[in-house]
């Protein structure tokens, strides 16, 4: 088994982890959770593309120096991690529950 197989495994049997997409910069699924449907996995790959691309450019604004590694989305039910790379985007999709208040 790959390095990429093992993670995607370790990724998948995380509690809570809904789903997950690989695509390349272009926003074109390569992999998805075998669950999660093709059309599902593409709107995630396009939109993720796309908002990583314009928060890639907000942060070389602030500061040409840094770039844009990860980004965290949480939403109510759901939370959005993309792991940006030159080649690849991996987005993980989760369910996210507020921690209960003491």
């Amino acid at each position: 088994m790959s390095e990429v197989e093992e993670t995607l495994e370790r990724v998948k049997v995380q509690p809570g982890v809904e789903g997950y997409v690989i695509c390349d910069k272009k926003g074109q699924v390569l992999r998805r959770l075998p669950s999660m449907s093709q059309q599902q996995a593409e709107v995630y790959a396009q939109r993720m593309t796309s908002l990583s691309k314009k928060a890639r450019g907000v942060v070389r604004d602030l500061n040409p120096k840094n770039e844009l590694r990860f980004l965290r989305i949480r939403a109510k039910k759901h939370e959005v991690l993309v792991a940006y790379d030159q080649e690849f985007l991996v987005i993980v999709i989760q369910r996210w529950t507020p921690a209960p208040q003491v």
